[in-house]
């Protein structure tokens, strides 16, 4: 059977990297990922598959690719099980074994930056996804954890909580981490919502009723 191991790279930065990771790309005829995971192994000499929109095409070149022998490794963001790859590709090469290398989450590191416990908090994702959830989440759990993508960024779903009735929450946005422009910022919904335009990518957004 053939096989194909997805490894979580982890927030961002080469020293948030695990050395399952690092051997597994060192060790790869094919690294695939987006331009960022793969700007992490520039120095290798393997063949390089940029992730794009056209999954379809990505689907095709994995399963041929495997079939052929060829020693695959996609490289995701933060921890491939957490609103990653994994589940794609589990999905759509059901005939192939998917293995599976962690990563550190951008979850993980914000609560770290913040000193905040998180095994009672409800973890969830805005990141290319329908934001209807996330009211019901913020109203039914003392502490909340989003991801948020350009679309669905932290400004806005303050907007969106405010309009839904949520309101005297705490607020911490964690943008970029482990890069050099991190940016931790506490506030409110009320303050978030009023910034008109927000220019920060990469976010969690952590939602806390005090």
């Amino acid at each position: 059977m053939a096989h194909i191991t997805v490894a979580g790279v982890g927030p961002g930065s080469e020293k948030y990297l695990t050395r399952a990771c690092i051997e597994a790309a060192e060790q790869a005829d094919i690294l695939v990922g987006g331009r960022r995971q793969l700007a992490l192994f520039s120095h290798l000499t393997s063949e390089k598959y940029v992730i794009t929109a056209a999954m379809d095409k990505l689907i095709d070149y994995l399963a041929d690719n495997a079939r052929a022998g060829k020693k695959i490794v996609v490289l995701a963001s933060g921890d491939p099980g957490f609103y990653g790859i994994q589940s794609t590709l589990q999905n759509r090469l059901p005939g192939f074994t998917i293995n599976v290398l962690p990563g550190v989450s951008s979850i993980q590191l914000a609560c770290a930056r913040l000193g905040l416990p998180w095994h009672d908090v409800f973890l969830t994702s805005c990141h290319g996804r329908d934001y209807g959830h996330l009211a019901r989440a913020v109203k039914d759990h003392h502490k909340v954890i989003t991801l948020t993508d350009p679309r669905h960024n932290p400004a806005e779903l303050a907007r969106i909580l405010l309009n839904k009735g949520v309101t005297a929450r705490k607020v911490y946005v964690a943008c970029n981490l482990s890069y050099p422009d991190e940016l931790i910022t506490a506030t409110t919904l009320e303050q978030l919502a009023a910034v008109p335009k927000w220019r920060e990518n990469n976010c969690v957004m952590v939602i806390i009723n005090e």
